[in-house]
């Protein structure tokens, strides 16, 4: 029998219905890496991209050169560009001269930065291809920019999302994940924080703390824990297999999180992902590193994390006309193959 379940946080419902699993599949959809393009996040291609606005290298490298391991550019084709306006001028409403007074068009710059964070110098497609030494730089990195760019004080928010496949959204197969930093928060940053704290208001709590919780206590959608992480399926999974990585304690910021932490992090996300390709089969997923926005303090009521999501199958006329998810595996069942997968 299919159940309905909903997100704590996000008020979201999805519709679990295991027996969709069984639809017969006429339609495949096949998406090949060009063999003609050549790829630009390639070593020795340092020409290709913008010039590096930062980048982890060997002694002696020189900067938009070889002998770099992970290196962050500029996006070339941004969604987010530096605005000459002040933040001020973001917020203000504007109505196009056609429009009347009393019918005003909600409008603002989408001003800020995009960067790629391209992740190995090799031609690698998967993160199952880095070893957990090399995906711990890569993590360290998404550290160190979200410190940076907080401390620059240009910016009010910023997410980290890696598109890993094309139907996920990737262009380019070469292993890179991408940052937008805003330079006002963007609705949606103001939603998922208004919805945090209208939780924490009612409750008391924090939402994903208390999803922690519950996972602790009955342990069924459990993939996987650390000494300072946990991994698990969220019990309204939109996803077949979608997961969330969150830390234990309570925190806030990414930025913040201790350093000497960051290889048991690298390790536990990568583990879940080399899981997924398991199950799968050279799966298209997107991650997301959801973290506080800059301009807000410690809070008891944000709590960073990362959610794993497959794209397992697309959304279609139902999902698209009610915001409604419909996901064909039990959340239950996805975290017991999960921590089986090696």
């Amino acid at each position: 029998m299919s159940d309905f379940r909903r997100n704590p946080i996000t008020g979201q419902w999805v519709i679990i219905a295991e027996n969709r699993a069984q639809r017969p599949q006429q339609v495949e959809v096949q998406q090949v890496v060009r063999a003609d393009v050549a790829c630009p996040f390639c070593e020795g291609c340092e020409h290709s991209t913008p010039s590096e606005v930062f980048a982890l290298r060997a002694a002696g490298s020189q900067p938009n050169g070889p002998g770099w391991r992970v290196r962050v550019v500029p996006n070339k084709y941004p969604a987010l560009e530096a605005s000459a306006s002040s933040a001020a001028n973001l917020n203000r409403e504007i109505i196009p001269p056609q429009s009347k007074p009393d019918e005003p068009i909600d409008r603002a710059a989408a001003a800020g930065r995009h960067e790629i964070i391209i992740e190995s110098p090799r031609h690698l497609c998967s993160v199952a291809e880095l070893n957990d030494a090399q995906f711990t730089e890569v993590v360290e990195v998404y550290h160190q920019r979200l410190a940076t760019l907080r401390q620059s004080k240009q910016f009010r928010s910023a997410v980290i999302f890696k598109n890993g496949g094309p139907s996920a959204g990737a262009t380019l197969a070469h292993v890179h994940s991408q940052l937008m930093a805003f330079e006002n928060n963007s609705p949606q940053f103001g939603d998922r924080l208004s919805n945090f704290q209208s939780y924490y208001e009612q409750q008391g709590s924090c939402p994903v703390c208390d999803m922690s919780c519950e996972v602790s206590i009955d342990p069924r959608r459990l993939v996987a824990q650390t000494s300072n992480f946990v991994a698990y399926c969220p019990f309204a999974s939109r996803h077949a297999y979608e997961t969330w990585i969150v830390p234990l304690a309570h925190a806030s910021h990414f930025d913040a999180q201790a350093v000497e932490s960051l290889p048991e992090l690298a390790a536990l996300l990568r583990a879940v992902l080399v899981k997924l390709q398991r199950i799968v089969k050279l799966p298209a997923y997107n991650y997301i590193l959801h973290t506080a926005p800059f301009d807000t303090v410690v809070n008891g009521h944000y709590h960073w994390h990362i959610e794993i999501l497959p794209r397992t199958s697309n959304l279609a006329g139902f999902e698209l006309g009610t915001g409604c998810y419909i996901n064909a595996v039990l959340p239950e069942q996805a975290a017991a193959e999960l921590r089986k997968a090696e």
